[in-house]
């Protein structure tokens, strides 16, 4: 049996706002407990609106760190965990002291395996972003169409 609570705290982890929000609703509204196996979820008959305002709210907090892609020389990539662009361009411009290259939001990377050579682990950047403490933060480079992120500092 997967509990209610197993559910939330996995929709936490990764970052799934509107499962975490429809189980916090049904918390609040005392339609289940945390104790609950999580299939009683399938028989609630959830407030849409309510959740949608849950979620814009955002009291859980969900989504605030993302993934940063910046382009680097040759094929390069420079990944930051950041809550804002410009912060992964300021951290980019302190560590490497290059100026601002095109940045993208690549949230959609998060859920990829990517090897860290600097330990030998691998695993996907929701799980690296539970070992971080603070933002933002400089994640590794990537050479273009590989899943090895090396940490340069000082550039390539």
């Amino acid at each position: 049996m997967i509990t209610v609570q197993e559910m939330f705290d996995y929709a936490l982890e990764m970052d799934l706002s509107h499962l975490a929000h429809s189980i916090y609703w049904a918390l609040l509204t005392e339609r289940i407990t945390f104790l609950d196996d999580s299939e009683k979820l399938k028989g609630i008959e959830f407030d849409e609106v309510e959740i949608k305002r849950l979620m814009e709210k955002n009291d859980l907090n969900i989504g605030k760190v993302k993934l940063f892609v910046m382009d680097g020389p040759e094929d390069w990539y420079v990944f930051y965990l950041a809550e804002h662009s410009l912060d992964a361009y300021r951290l980019h411009e302190e560590l490497f002291r290059e100026r601002q290259r095109k940045i993208t939001r690549a949230d959609r990377l998060m859920t990829r395996y990517m090897t860290f050579v600097e330990t030998g682990t691998e695993e996907c950047l929701y799980e690296h972003k539970k070992e971080i403490i603070t933002y933002p933060t400089y994640v590794g480079h990537a050479k273009a169409g590989e899943r090895t992120l090396y940490r340069m500092v000082g550039g390539i």
